[in-house]
């Protein structure tokens, strides 16, 4: 399929007027990329503290004592040898491990509520004269 370059300057010029510019879109995709990095921050935070918690903390000592947990602990400090180095590595794992699961479960609901407050947040910065 062959893009004739009439229909391309009309975009270009509609997206123009819409004050869509290269530098807002590269901002949108920066500020969607943080948002998903402090999701993912703040949910294993969010989990390693909730593994404290004396219910959930019982829970893990059950999930150590699995036989196929000893193989996948053994695959991810040999992945990343650093963890041996903290005490509690296996809240590391586990609430690594949740906050991965939970984010996929909720990614029909995160993704989109991300690209909308990029959007919303691109459009201040560029309405304030920030950018």
């Amino acid at each position: 399929a062959v893009v004739s370059t009439q229909s391309t300057g009309g975009l270009r010029e509609t997206l123009e007027e819409r004050g869509v510019t290269p530098t807002s879109v590269s901002t949108c995709l920066i500020l969607h990329e943080l948002l998903g990095l402090s999701l993912a921050i703040g949910s294993w935070a969010l989990f390693y503290q909730l593994l404290r918690m004396s219910v959930l903390e019982k829970r893990l000592k059950g999930l150590t004592e699995h036989p196929s947990y000893s193989t996948k602990k053994l695959w991810l400090e040999q992945r990343f040898p650093a963890l041996k180095r903290f005490r509690n590595s296996e809240r590391l794992g586990v609430s690594f491990a949740m906050s991965v699961v939970s984010r996929k479960a909720a990614s029909p609901l995160l993704i989109p509520l991300k690209v909308t407050v990029a959007i919303f947040l691109t459009q201040r910065l560029f309405r304030r004269g920030k950018v």
